[in-house]
């Protein structure tokens, strides 16, 4: 079970490429060093410890490196950091995580201060239960941090998943004895194949899909489609939990002009049975995975021609749905009849 979720911050959560980039190139041009305008050199700047980028990504001689480090953060602090921006789907994930119980950090490589200054700004930063970065020396590893959230937290490490877009956040969760999931959308992982440990996700969708599964969480979702009658009150065409599509009753209105259609109580349950499929459809199933069904009637007098609609209607159903079907004194719209259904995928 997962009870949290652990996050890299540069290419997991925020796409600060513009950032980085223009800061690692300012500190190259102000300390008179050759720039890089090539975008695939320059994505080996993302993820390491910041002396590494400069060796791996700009060949920096060793003597030049704290001087590159001093002049970069003090440049990214006045432009860097405001140039990055969320992923798409990044916020209803942190929303969904925490809608569910689930506890949210950020474990990375920045200065911890700069990581909770971006965080804010971006007006994410209650979405997070903990941020965890390095310290002025850079001695504090991205193992450190996801070992000090976990702590923090107060969780067990085989309840625990980090998210990131590099190899140093797959080491660091490899290193602590978490799962992994390796996003494609970063600087690292350009494909699924590159995430050799966890799973890849492509999008936000991908890791709330996996957590629902991993939980046994019902997600609940709205149906709703201009092929049926739209709802006229405070309520849903169809909720879907899970494999379940619990449907609103549907009585005789015709969706492309909003009006009752006028007739008999058979032919009002025909129309009953078009804007019920019209929902299934738009659920992800159809009439033969109705389970129950519930008819309504203003006169039980009509029973036996609505039936006739029913029996039609179930034709092909393999095994034919419970049903309840009982007379009321009057029904919305004062139709002859209204029916309800629940189904299966």
């Amino acid at each position: 079970m997962i009870k949290a979720v652990l996050f890299d911050l540069d290419g997991t959560l925020f796409d600060s490429s513009s950032g980085i980039f223009h800061t690692a190139n300012f500190t190259m041009r102000a300390l008179g060093f050759e720039e890089c305008h090539d975008e695939k050199q320059l994505r080996k700047f993302v993820g390491p410890p910041l002396r590494e980028c400069f060796r791996i990504t700009y060949n920096t001689a060793e003597e030049y490196l704290d001087r590159c480090v001093e002049v970069y953060r003090e440049e990214y602090r006045k432009t860097g950091m405001h140039m990055c921006y969320p992923y798409p789907g990044i916020v209803d994930l942190l929303k969904f995580l925490r809608n569910h119980g689930i506890k949210t950090g950020v474990c990375t490589l920045k200065y911890e201060t700069l990581a909770v200054d971006i965080i804010k700004e971006k007006g994410l930063f209650e979405l997070f239960d903990v941020i965890f970065g390095t310290d002025s020396q850079g001695k504090i590893t991205k193992a450190d941090s996801i070992q000090n959230a976990i702590n923090r937290l107060g969780v067990d490490k085989e309840d625990v998943l980090m998210v990131g877009d590099t190899l140093n956040d797959l080491n660091g969760a490899r290193e602590v004895g978490v799962s992994f999931c390796g996003v494609t959308w970063g600087f690292g992982f350009e494909k699924d194949s590159d995430v050799t440990s966890g799973f890849a996700a492509r999008n936000c969708d991908d890791i709330i899909k996996h957590v629902i599964k991993e939980n046994s969480i019902m997600e609940i979702k709205k149906i709703n489609t201009d092929k049926a009658p739209a709802a006229i009150g405070p309520y849903s065409q169809a909720v879907a939990v899970g494999d379940m599509i619990f449907c609103s009753g549907q009585i005789p209105i015709i969706p492309e002009t909003g009006a009752i259609l006028e007739g008999s109580a058979a032919e009002q349950a025909e129309q009953c049975f078009k804007n019920i499929k019209a929902v299934l459809a738009e659920a992800g199933t159809d009439i033969t995975r109705v389970v129950k069904a519930t008819v309504f009637l203003k006169d039980m007098a009509d029973f036996v021609p609505v039936n006739e609609v029913y029996a039609k209607a179930f034709e092909n159903s393999t095994v034919l749905p419970a049903r309840s079907a009982v007379q009321v004194a009057k029904l919305p719209k004062d139709v002859k009849v209204e029916i309800e259904v629940i189904a299966v995928k």
